[in-house]
């Protein structure tokens, strides 16, 4: 009667720790694209491929989940549902310490992308002071200092324009240009439409980045990743082009330094300098002061 207790015993055991053995195997990939790709169908497509070529490069199961709004995809990162992450520049800064970038998501071979200020009033940026502008909502705190810290480099004051309308994806901040909810719009200058102005074109700043939230080999196993559509490959971070990009976009530029102007340095005729002693005597001409006048007195 015991052997059969003890081996009912081993089988629940058995039973309750390998379905947590193989959680514990199981990796989460997130991609939250919202202003590198707007489409939510090639968004979800190159989810589920990084998915199924990670779980081979990795030799575990690792399943995808495509994020369409920051606050799903934030409670997700907070929760530790995720492991790794395809994310925009700006989201993998705000994601601060829990990610490390490992490699850039290139788009047709560049890794970093130019962002446009458009608009359909006409004038130019200091006639928009205190409008309307419709701006991606891809990093919770920093959307609305990513315009004047970044895309414009502190030249512009945070508040030079009203409280921006936060929205979901790039689209939505076209749509919301056309509509007339707004009367400007940040959008990456791939999205512009032809009919739109453009006011402003930024540096090229970080596009996608592929970052890590747990310690593993995926960082030694990065030259193994083949390209996944639409990106044409996976180019690793090097050196601290990332780092100067989370910096401008948490702190902004460094104060600029008032420019010097050199005095123009004063050049002296060496030649018209005589010394005192060498000085001779140089008595005016006394011929007219002795001509004899025509006029004699009479006397």
């Amino acid at each position: 009667m015991k052997t059969p207790r003890f081996l009912m015993l081993g089988l629940a055991v058995l039973c309750a720790w390998t379905p947590a053995a193989w959680a514990e195997k199981k990796a989460t990939l997130g991609v939250f694209l919202p202003t590198t790709l707007t489409d939510g169908q090639q968004r979800f497509t190159f989810a589920e491929s990084l998915a199924s070529q990670l779980s081979t490069v990795l030799g575990q199961p690792v399943a995808a989940k495509s994020f369409g709004r920051y606050e799903d995809f934030d409670k997700a990162v907070k929760d530790g549902l995720v492991d790794f992450a395809v994310v925009d520049a700006l989201s993998a800064v705000q994601m601060e310490e829990k990610a490390t970038p490992l490699a850039f998501a290139a788009l047709a071979g560049e890794t970093a992308q130019r962002w446009a200020l458009i608009s359909n009033m006409k004038g130019s940026v200091k006639d928009l002071k205190g409008k309307r502008l419709a701006l991606t909502r891809s990093a919770g705190g920093l959307d609305a200092k990513f315009l004047s810290r970044v895309v414009f480099g502190g030249d512009l004051p945070e508040d030079h324009f009203g409280k921006p309308i936060l929205v979901p994806n790039v689209e939505s901040a076209l749509k919301m240009l056309e509509a007339k909810g707004a009367e400007a719009a940040l959008v990456p200058l791939s999205h512009v439409p032809k009919d739109v102005r453009v006011l402003f074109r930024s540096i090229k700043v970080p596009g996608a980045v592929l970052v890590t939230l747990r310690p593993g080999e995926l960082a030694e196993k990065l030259p193994k990743l083949d390209p996944v559509a639409p990106f044409s490959g996976f180019v690793r971070v090097q050196g601290k082009e990332f780092e100067d990009f989370r910096k401008l976009a948490q702190k902004g530029p460094a104060p600029r330094q008032p420019a010097i102007v050199e005095s123009p340095q004063l050049r002296v005729d060496t030649d018209a300098l005589v010394r005192s002693g060498q000085l001779t005597p140089v008595l005016p001409s006394f011929t007219s002061v002795m001509d004899v006048s025509s006029e004699q007195p009479d006397d």
